[in-house]
């Protein structure tokens, strides 16, 4: 992969994680590890249309793992450099 298609690729993850929804949902599996959508919503208090969303989005463009257990579906961080990202972009 050369430097271009990486830079799409960062681009397209940073326009992935730019809502508040979003930047919420990797703040808490950062600290969690991996949730279901269901702990994510009542984690967050929204509605469960909206976590899944949000979580697809995260998922398509490449922030967030998802993995099938039983009826569940569990997500988690692709990269614990988007974490430092995110916690950087926080800061400023």
């Amino acid at each position: 992969m050369n430097k271009d298609q990486k830079n799409v690729i960062a681009a397209e993850m940073f326009k992935a994680i730019a809502h508040p929804i979003r930047i919420n949902i990797v703040q808490i599996l950062a600290k969690s590890g991996k949730m279901n959508v269901t702990e994510i919503f009542n984690a967050l208090d929204i509605k469960q249309a909206i976590a899944s969303h949000q979580l697809n989005t995260l998922k398509n463009k490449g922030v967030l793992n998802s993995e099938r257990e039983g009826k569940k579906t569990y997500y988690s961080i692709k990269h614990p450099n988007i974490i430092t990202a995110v916690n950087l972009l926080l800061k400023i």
